[in-house]
């Protein structure tokens, strides 16, 4: 088949508008990380990257360029463009599908599971970032007994860090010996959760995994609970969870252990009718959950890494994160989480229901398991941030809570 009768697709990337020298640019890159790689093109490059989805044939989309721009442009240029797309593993084929066999295939065979975040989001040095944790941490309360379960951010530490500090001190004093990490999976998409079996390793150590608690879970869900591990590999929200904890309890003489746990369902869960994605499926493993964290009682303290907003532009709402939608969207956001706090899980499901399709809170399928793990107790919020990037393009909410 020539090349322009080829119908290649595009993969789902994550398009960053920058302004380089004067000139408005898009950067794309992989939002599941599978290629570690990014590729700056002009807006009319990105227009060429929207079409190519699988249905349309190279001379036609060369064609609908003219139609579009008014000007005709040489179709080796498109094949030019659909190289470097496919150099960057960006483009769904056989050459996707091998690179991402091969580094599954890596990460299967490894024992610990690597920071993906070191060096990119934090700094790689042991000093430096112990340092950086310390700044979020210092002028916190630590109460002296410790709550049972916090909600902190999972946004960028650079972004969030001033509302990852109270809610990590406020567990200073925890004398929990396992930590129950419910995080989000971004790219998490074969199941609705994902559990791993390899210990944490960051810049400040290898904590290991209470492989003692996921063997008592899987007996109790009676299903696998392993086979969608990769899905932690380059995952953010639960390893900022365990760099704080590192940084902690870094003196601490006992050890402690974790159970990071990433899930992935959307709020009308109790619609679907789906042999995975289920509320038959998702109660019965929050069941087994609760009966495994309720068995532990005070050695076991749960982390809810969750961030609450998604607005404006990168999230598909052309007119930007407004002030006016800023100011709304916080008033979303704080019923929520007085929901949460008053553990009415009845009223945050018809809320979620209700606002979700525009607000994107993506910590919701994290929040649902912790109403269960609670089992009544009561919390405070701790903070409450709202990041606007750009010109009011694109705005992501977080808090920070104790219960």
């Amino acid at each position: 088949m020539s090349f322009a009768d080829s119908k290649p697709k595009l993969r789902m990337l994550e398009p960053l508008p920058i302004n380089h020298e004067g000139k408005n640019l898009v950067v794309l890159r992989d939002p599941t990380r599978l290629s570690d790689k990014s590729l700056t093109v002009s807006p009319a490059a990105y227009w060429i990257t929207t079409l190519l989805n699988g249905e349309i044939s190279m001379k036609e989309l060369h064609e609908k360029f003219k139609q579009q721009f008014n000007t005709e442009i040489p179709l080796g240029d498109i094949e030019s463009l659909v190289g470097l797309l496919d150099k960057s593993f960006f483009i769904d084929n056989e050459n996707f599908e091998s690179y991402k066999n091969y580094i599954t295939f890596l990460f299967h065979g490894e024992t610990v599971r690597k920071s993906a975040l070191a060096g990119t989001s934090y700094p790689k040095d042991k000093d430096e970032i112990s340092k950086e944790l310390d700044g979020y941490l210092d002028g916190h309360d630590s109460p002296a007994k410790a709550p049972f379960a916090i909600v902190a951010p999972h946004i960028d530490l650079q972004v969030g860090g001033s509302t990852f500090g109270p809610a990590y001190a406020a567990i200073k004093n925890s004398q929990a010996e396992t930590f129950l990490i419910l995080a989000i999976g971004h790219t998490l998409s074969g199941d609705f959760f994902a559990c791993i079996d390899k210990d944490f390793e960051t810049p400040l150590g290898t904590t290991e995994t209470d492989s003692g608690f996921l063997k008592n879970l899987r007996e109790d869900f009676k299903e696998p609970i392993f086979e969608n591990a990769f899905a932690h590999k380059d995952e953010h929200s639960a390893e900022f969870q365990v760099l704080f904890l590192q940084k902690l309890f870094e003196e601490r003489k006992q050890p402690f252990k974790i159970v990071p746990i990433l899930l992935s369902f959307p709020e009308n869960i109790d619609e679907i009718d789906h042999p995975l994605f289920n509320l038959k499926r998702v109660e019965r493993f929050a069941k087994a959950l609760k009966k495994n964290v309720d068995a532990m009682g005070d050695r076991i303290s749960i982390i809810a890494g969750i961030d609450l907003s998604h607005v404006g532009k990168r999230f598909g709402q052309l007119e930007g994160a407004t002030k006016s939608l800023r100011k709304n969207v916080e008033k979303d956001d704080r019923e929520v989480l007085s929901l949460l706090a008053n553990n009415d899980k009845d009223g945050y499901i018809r809320l979620m229901k209700k606002i979700n399709q525009k607000n994107h809170i993506c910590g919701f399928p994290a929040m649902y398991l912790l109403f269960d793990l609670l089992d009544g107790k009561k919390g405070e919020l701790l903070g409450y941030s709202q990041n606007v990037e750009g010109d009011n393009d694109s705005m992501v909410s977080f808090a920070a809570m104790a219960f």
